[in-house]
């Protein structure tokens, strides 16, 4: 039991860490209908400028320097190319979010190597014992980051300006008619998503500990979260992100930590051929 509760621990530790991946996906498609996967690396940039690029710096400088570093590359790539591509070709806008983030993870490797370099967490090397389960000061703070940010979130597309988001998903054009500043909306949007990225990494660095290529595999994982819960709904996909870490620690733990990423895409196909909508969703909603 003490291991199962241990297993439980780890996967709600790192689900989080998926779930703000994985809301950052959403907050982007459901006012454009794109998935940018560029995210992943966008959140490694951000990491490095905690772990590597800012080393010796004070913790909270280093932190607000990789934040604005993501929002800034969020923002200026919607800006000025994928915002065009968008309207032309959604499945071009796509591949070029994966040749956007092969150009980041490049330029870190080039500028920090390749090797994987250790990151201390920012909540100290502590840790908590409850009966036979421990559980790491990391992953209190994790979880709490985790749930406040999402909760502001959520809350956040509950309200009325949240209202105004779904309308520009659901006809652009008339949300414009209405005075609604599309633009302005999705830039914000697309802010927040590397706000969000940038705290994941910051959060997986002690855990994965720092490397060029996290970024594709964090992109990859948060996305079969947000697509498990529900690509088109914050609340969905936060779900599906925290269920995907519950489940791929239980497979490590249980079955094989060597074939936990297979775990991840079978889910990913078989959610796709038996729940498209995800598995929080009872309806399907795709644009393109």
């Amino acid at each position: 039991m003490s291991t199962l509760a241990q297993l439980l621990v780890a996967g709600v530790v790192t689900g989080a860490i998926y779930a703000l991946i994985a809301a950052g996906y959403t907050v982007v498609y459901t006012a454009t209908g794109f998935v940018n996967f560029a995210l992943g690396a966008q959140a490694m940039v951000a990491g490095y400028f905690v772990y590597v690029f800012l080393d010796g710096w004070s913790l909270p400088v280093r932190f607000a320097v990789s934040v604005g570093v993501s929002l800034l590359i969020a923002m200026v790539s919607w800006t000025l190319f994928y915002r065009f591509v968008t309207e032309r070709d959604m499945l071009a806008a796509v591949i070029m979010s994966f040749g956007f983030a092969i150009v980041l993870q490049e330029i870190v490797r080039l500028a920090a190597g390749t090797s994987t370099l250790p990151a201390p967490s920012p909540f100290g090397d502590g840790s908590r014992h409850w009966g036979a389960v421990a559980v790491s000061d990391h992953s209190i703070g994790t979880v709490a980051v985790c749930a406040v940010l999402l909760a502001l979130l959520i809350a956040g597309f509950r309200s009325r300006r949240g209202a105004s988001i779904r309308a520009i998903f659901q006809d652009r054009e008339m949300a414009e008619m209405l005075g609604i500043r599309t633009h302005l909306v999705t830039t914000t949007l697309f802010a927040v998503s590397g706000v969000l990225a940038a705290v994941a990494c910051v959060l997986i660095g002690p855990i994965l500990s720092m490397s060029p290529s996290m970024g594709t595999r964090l992109a990859l994982i948060a996305f079969v979260g947000a697509v498990l819960g529900g690509l088109d709904r914050t609340e969905t996909a936060v779900a599906g992100g925290v269920l995907l870490g519950v489940l791929e620690a239980l497979f490590a733990g249980y079955v094989s930590a060597d074939y936990r990423t297979s775990l991840v895409f079978a889910v990913f196909v078989l959610v796709l051929v038996v729940r498209p909508a995800g598995v929080f969703r009872t309806a399907q909603k795709v644009k393109v």
